[in-house]
């Protein structure tokens, strides 16, 4: 089977982290190379924590730094709130100290001109996996509209019909960058969404997250341990019973459709000032009687995604 070329944009991130980590694991995919963007934690810290991880789960692409805020939106303060709660400060559960420096280096070019070199050059469509604010993505269709044509599809977390986690209707990703979201989901580019509606369902126990250990090695120590604060905040604030994989979804999707269920549905983007601004306005009914844009993930796997998870470990035991 042809491998699939995939570009990857993250803000890494404990969700980004695991991410990568199924992507070091995916035989059938190709990864270009990856873009780091503000989100999870700033733009340096996303940016570092991304080559750091890389190094550690033996992916060697090219990194390139992106946009350190919305295209409209104020740069957010890492110094206070759940932006530095929720991934800790330093974006890895304040363990990154634990991984070694990286010999790894940033690009010279900027994330969207690293993107559009590399799929400009794919003999094949490319699919994007963003698992972050889609500032990056927004500006490389803006800055080479021509190529629009050679990207197979966006997968992109982000969104949900119902609900949010940053507003009562606003999921982060989009709530960082609504405008930059909107350019996305109005593009002619085929595009599914893996909001909150499927990726709350995919948690993982604290008894789950110590088999990481036993199966994985320094990878598996570290990833369960970086899931620590992690957990308990989701245990604490949602009554979950551990952690929330919500980035590894896309990619797990990528190679395995089985994992999830996707529907197609009419998808805006509130723009209007507010505590709405950034909700994923999807017309589950169609009442407007608009054409459908996006496929959204409206259930997942849990155990199955797991596996994954799992079975990517067993190679660093």
């Amino acid at each position: 089977m042809a491998k699939i070329p995939v570009w990857m944009d993250v803000d890494t991130g404990l969700d980004d982290a695991l991410a990568l980590l199924l992507a070091s694991n995916c035989k059938d995919v190709d990864i270009l190379g990856i873009s780091t963007v503000f989100g999870n934690q700033s733009s340096d810290k996303t940016a570092y924590n991304t080559l750091k991880m890389c190094e550690f789960l033996g992916i060697s692409v090219p990194v390139a730094v992106g946009a350190r805020k919305g295209l409209l939106e104020p740069e957010i303060d890492y110094s206070k709130g759940l932006e530095m709660d929720v991934h800790g400060a330093d974006g890895l559960g304040n363990i990154g100290e634990r991984l070694p420096e990286p010999k790894l280096k940033l690009s010279d070019l900027t994330a969207v001109d690293l993107m559009a070199e590399k799929i400009s050059k794919c003999h094949k469509k490319v699919t994007i996996v963003a698992t972050a604010p889609l500032t990056n993505i927004a500006i490389f269709l803006l800055s080479y509209p021509e190529l629009a044509e050679k990207v197979e599809q966006i997968l992109f977390m982000g969104g949900a019909m119902y609900g949010g986690n940053i507003k009562p209707t606003v999921e982060a990703n989009i709530g960082h960058d609504p405008e930059a979201a909107a350019i996305v989901i109005n593009s002619p580019i085929p595009k599914v969404m893996f909001g909150l509606d499927a990726t709350m369902q995919c948690f993982i126990t604290d008894e789950e997250r110590n088999q990481m250990k036993e199966i994985g090695g320094n990878v598996g120590a570290f990833l369960c341990d970086s899931l620590d604060h992690y957990a308990m905040l989701y245990q604490t604030i949602a009554g979950l019973p551990g952690a929330v994989l919500h980035d590894s979804l896309p990619m797990a999707w990528l190679v395995d459709p089985t994992v999830a269920e996707v529907k197609e549905f009419p998808v805006e983007i509130e723009l209007t000032n507010g505590i709405t601004k950034g909700c994923t306005v999807t017309d589950v009914w169609n009442r407007e009687g608009k054409k459908t844009n996006v496929k959204v993930a409206i259930s997942a796997k849990r155990e199955q995604l797991l596996k994954m998870h799992f079975d990517a470990l067993t190679k660093f035991a």
